[in-house]
């Protein structure tokens, strides 16, 4: 399973991203996932190569066509970024991880 972050302005902020999601699959144990960053200005290029698609700025019509399109899923990483929702932080991601899951 390919996961990719994405932000609206660079990578720097989407890289905080992925290593929160990495630290948090590490700590439960999860394995077969990769997770990278990418710059927004080159998502649609490189989105259909990847399972899900962790956002900081909400999608663009483009963006959001292509997930619909290719059946990714699209989550809001922004509780990823501040950590604001506790334990519950990472609830969408894990509910696209097993929706992908039990779909194969």
């Amino acid at each position: 399973m390919k996961i990719v972050v994405a932000c609206g302005s660079g990578v720097a902020t989407s890289e905080t991203v992925v290593a929160s999601i990495k630290t948090f699959l590490e700590q439960h144990k999860v394995t077969g996932v990769e997770v990278e960053a990418t710059d927004f200005k080159q998502l649609a290029n490189v989105l259909h190569n990847y399972d899900i698609y962790v956002w900081l700025a909400k999608p663009t019509p483009e963006i959001q066509e292509i997930c619909n399109n290719e059946g990714i899923p699209d989550v809001n990483g922004v509780d990823i970024l501040t950590g604001a929702k506790g334990d519950k932080t990472f609830l969408n991601l894990v509910q696209a991880m097993l929706s992908l899951k039990h779909a194969s």
